[in-house]
């Protein structure tokens, strides 16, 4: 069976905005903390100022997701890259440092209510076999924007200050706002008797079995993900080897993992989202296996190759089966507010569970202890999930 496509109705109220949020989001993350510590901040204040902006995103993505089962997923969109506008703006204009602080939660806020948001519209605009390519292609511009942006964003606010780089990352989140507007279809809300906070409790009661074990999988993987971000460098400095070096090896892993995401796609939209899953989750636990192994460039080199394997074939798989089960749930919008959290705590719980390791151990430790979550995460996915794609064609 030839799979159809999602991409060209997607280009425009998708996929040009995600890359434009993904370079200033990531650009973000590396200028929010140097320019707190420009002005005269504390490290500890700098790094409070990025804590901050987590605490937004994970306290918002259950209102997000009421917001989305009320309103629909336009207006989410919209009134997600708006918060994002304002913390912007706040940053070009001041450096007080509540202000400041203000502005991170602004826009940890207006990214849970945009990527929420987003992957509703994929679920509702998209059939079952394209919402895996739609998106894994929609993951691999987050992952471009991770290239892009904090270079990009480096290069503007030491050639024109790092108010002109915030006010270029608010001039982007106009452009996004005005290409949803004018092309984003305006997808009325599912019927639903109870779109807050009850209705969100009912939810969490009903499917509870589901988010113990597909959503325990996706946190797994994800705490893996953010695993390999931590200790790649940690390890390449622990060998011997400088930045440069350590640069390199990473981007290179990086370039196997964009390289993947339209494979990834095409195997959980044509066999299933446990073909992307499981093979993920055993690759990270092989490469968080072999980072203790590591001894110099080139060992290091096959430990994060085989980390940007395993995060390629698993390109947007959280999301995508997180879709698939918030189809079946009832109430759409509560269920991927749920499961974003759950996919969120997992990312942020990664550097908390690795330094806690590291301090009581060592990195390697800390490595194969994640690992060892890893492999209990995916015997959980393999056994104890269900395949969320009904009929895959052959």
């Amino acid at each position: 069976m030839t799979l159809s496509s999602p991409y060209d109705r997607l280009l425009a109220p998708v996929y040009v905005p995600s890359l434009l949020m993904a370079v200033s989001q990531e650009a973000l993350m590396i200028l929010l903390p140097l320019y707190l510590l420009e002005t005269g901040a504390s490290p500890a204040s700098a790094a409070l100022a990025v804590g901050l902006r987590g605490i937004g995103v994970l306290l918002f993505d259950v209102p997000a997701g009421m917001l989305v089962a009320r309103f629909g997923d336009k207006p989410v969109l919209l009134g997600g890259l708006s918060l994002i506008l304002v913390g912007f703006l706040v940053l070009a204009l001041t450096t007080e440092p509540w202000l400041v602080g203000c502005a991170a939660v602004a826009l940890g806020t207006g990214h849970a209510a945009w990527m929420l948001g987003r992957q509703s519209y994929l679920a509702d605009t998209c059939e079952p076999h394209e919402l895996g390519r739609a998106i894994a292609a929609m993951a691999a511009l987050q992952r471009g924007g991770a290239l892009i942006g904090p270079m990009a964003g480096g290069a503007l606010a030491g050639v024109a200050g790092f108010p002109a780089a915030f006010a270029v990352g608010a001039a982007s989140a106009v452009v996004a706002g005005s290409t949803v507007l004018r092309f984003a279809r305006a997808v009325p809300p599912h019927a639903n008797p109870d779109a807050g906070l009850r209705g969100t409790v009912e939810v969490l009661r009903a499917h509870a079995g589901v988010l113990a074990t597909a959503g325990g999988s996706a946190l797994v993987l994800q705490l893996m993900r953010a695993t390999r971000q931590l200790l790649v460098p940690l390890f390449g400095q622990s060998a011997g080897l400088d930045v440069t070096t350590i640069g390199l090896v990473y981007s290179l892993s990086t370039v196997i993992d964009i390289a993947l995401f339209y494979p990834s796609g095409v195997l959980a939209d044509r066999y299933g989202r446990k073909w992307s899953a499981v093979p993920s989750m055993a690759l990270y636990v092989l490469g968080l296996a072999l980072l203790p192994l590591t001894q110099g460039f080139y060992s290091l080199l096959a430990a994060a190759a085989i980390l940007g394997f395993a995060n390629g074939i698993g390109t947007g798989v959280v999301m995508i089966i997180g879709a698939d089960l918030a189809r079946t749930s009832g109430r759409y919008g509560q269920f991927l507010g749920l499961w974003r959290v759950i996919g969120d705590v997992g990312l942020s719980g990664a550097p908390l569970i690795v330094g806690t390791i590291v301090n009581v151990a060592n990195l390697a430790i800390a490595s194969l202890a994640v690992a060892s979550i890893g492999v209990a995460g995916a015997l959980v996915m393999a056994f104890a999930v269900a395949e969320t794609l009904h009929d895959p064609p052959r």
